[in-house]
């Protein structure tokens, strides 16, 4: 493992373990007594969204129709990023846990925004740390802009240089299980909110 490579995987680690010993902390805190999550309707975000088709993390062919009768949560970002990546990809692992048995009926799809760099083989090795079976999706860079304008999101490479970062989108996009978008989370938005809005889908699903 490269040396870069192994100070992300020490930071994912770290973020995972703090995800996983907040419940216990919790606990022990008394946060029993914290008032509840406060849960916002599902919307209809009609002008933005819809199907596309790109590549997976093992070299296949993916489209977004393929998931109907799934709910997804998608986000776009790029493997080499420092900060936002893998804490909304380790806030994934910790809305599994609330899901607990509901858990697979999402699906997470993360969409780089830095092909060049994020081949499929460091797609795959940078998703592995998470253990959530996201989905790695990539593409040229027409193919890609054409999804970020889909969604409204945007994002903007640093100086071409050995190393450089990537400006982009931090929403992450709540679709439902017929390919609509019906929620947009913000960065500072919670698991627990996360998995509570969601949970709202799978409701929906179960009315007659």
């Amino acid at each position: 493992m490269r040396a870069s490579d192994a100070l992300i995987f020490c930071a994912v680690f770290a973020l995972l373990v703090a995800c996983s010993a907040q419940p216990e902390a919790q606990k022990a805190s008394g946060a029993e007594t914290s008032a509840p999550v406060e849960v916002p309707s599902l919307q209809d975000f009609g002008g933005i969204g819809g199907d596309f088709a790109l590549v997976d993390q093992h070299g296949a062919s993916f489209e977004l129709q393929s998931l109907r009768g799934q709910a997804a949560m998608l986000f776009f970002g790029y493997t080499y990023c420092p900060d936002i990546c893998p804490v909304t990809l380790s806030k994934m692992g910790r809305v599994y846990q609330l899901l607990d048995e509901r858990q697979q009926e999402l699906t997470t799809l993360f969409v780089t925004v830095d092909p060049k760099r994020d081949t499929q083989e460091k797609l795959a090795e940078y998703l592995s740390y998470f253990a959530i079976d996201a989905i790695g999706l990539r593409g040229d860079k027409e193919e890609i802009d054409q999804v970020v304008r889909q969604y409204g999101a945007h994002y903007s490479l640093g100086e071409e240089q050995a190393s450089y970062l990537v400006d982009h989108s931090t929403y992450t996009y709540l679709i439902d299980q017929q390919g609509k978008v019906r929620f947009l989370f913000r960065q500072s938005d919670g698991p627990e909110l996360m998995a509570a809005v969601a949970e709202q889908l799978f409701a929906e699903k179960e009315k007659p």
